[in-house]
């Protein structure tokens, strides 16, 4: 216990300290009032974080759906895990949260075996990685000045296509190699954990090849990752919108990867001094004028907790009602979700 609180506070102590050089360096003088708060910016905000998780948890619910076989998993109890993710994220890692919590859930409520549900959090997160990668090229020559946005962009779809051609490759295969792997490596060194042991031991004694993708499937897969991403971007974008940050969609859309690469350095509570430190030099390198980007940091954060709070709240309310429509609880007397 007292290991566990010197961890956080070392956590929260490590974001603070991150977050000094904004104030040291940066110009504070837009933070002393508050911002005129664009309102049809800010719905338009909320309404693309929807998008977000809702193409993030089709994503999920794909990869699950293909590693379960014929069993099928419930949309609306994924979306509610995932958005209970993101939620806890703002004060735990996000890493931690999005991989820990939701395969809890996974084996807890809808009993899919605990090695299956932490490669389906594991892929998730990879494919993430994997599209952030494809754009650091394009970025990085846009930001060098390289290319022009236009350029930038058709170097992106050109490198999409050949994803597409290796896709169309290998099939249903494409992530057999990332299979193979978490069986032999990450798995075993996974059940020498000292909760997961036990139980992971013996599902890998007794599990049998997991993950029969299709071709299909891997192509949709990979549109909702790229549809993700958009409205990432869009997310971005209207933030600076709601805040009277102005810069085009297209920049954003090209200069996000830095962001989003620092947060894979997750070692604070929701990232918190990392993805500041993130936006701020990516603002510098976009041009914005350094009297708005300290406003924009942090009311990124600010609108970002306010929203998915929001999100969660919203969540139970529709889970309330649906449990009261359909005559169950949200969990049957099991205490596992019903399957649809």
């Amino acid at each position: 216990m007292k290991s566990s609180l010197l961890k956080r506070i070392i956590q929260w102590g490590l974001g603070l300290l991150l977050l000094l050089p904004l104030f040291i360096f940066g110009d504070i003088s837009q933070l002393r009032r508050l911002p005129e708060i664009s309102w049809g910016s800010l719905v338009a905000l909320f309404l693309c974080n929807v998008g977000f998780t809702l193409s993030h948890n089709f994503r999920w619910k794909e990869i699950l759906d293909n590693l379960s076989g014929p069993r099928r998993t419930d949309f609306f109890f994924l979306y509610r895990s995932l958005v209970d993710s993101y939620a806890v994220g703002k004060i735990i890692p996000m890493d931690v949260s999005l991989v820990v919590l939701r395969s809890y859930h996974l084996k807890r409520h809808q009993g899919i075996p605990i090695s299956t549900a932490l490669f389906s959090v594991l892929l998730d997160r990879f494919l993430d990685i994997v599209l952030l990668l494809f754009m650091a090229l394009p970025a990085f020559l846009l930001i060098t000045k390289t290319v022009s946005e236009v350029e930038a962009l058709f170097i992106l779809v050109l490198l999409l296509i050949a994803q597409g051609l290796v896709i169309f490759w290998k099939k249903g295969d494409t992530f057999h190699f990332l299979i193979t792997l978490y069986r032999l490596f990450l798995a075993r060194w996974l059940s020498k954990a000292p909760f997961l042991g036990k139980r992971m031991k013996e599902e890998l004694g007794h599990q049998e090849e997991t993950g029969h993708f299709s071709l299909a499937s891997v192509g949709e897969i990979m549109l909702w990752n790229l549809v993700k991403y958009v409205f990432l971007s869009l997310r971005f974008y209207f933030t600076g919108r709601a805040l009277g940050v102005i810069f085009p969609w297209l920049q954003g859309f090209f200069f996000l990867p830095f962001i989003q690469l620092s947060g894979i350095i997750n070692v604070t509570p929701g990232g918190l001094g990392i993805l500041e430190l993130g936006t701020y030099g990516a603002l510098i390198f976009m041009g914005i004028p350094e009297s708005q980007i300290l406003l924009f940091v942090f009311g990124q954060r600010i609108l970002l907790i306010f929203i998915f709070l929001t999100l969660f709240f919203i969540n139970r309310v529709f889970y309330f009602f649906r449990s009261k429509w359909k005559g169950v609880s949200d969990f049957d007397g099991n205490g596992q979700c019903p399957l649809y």
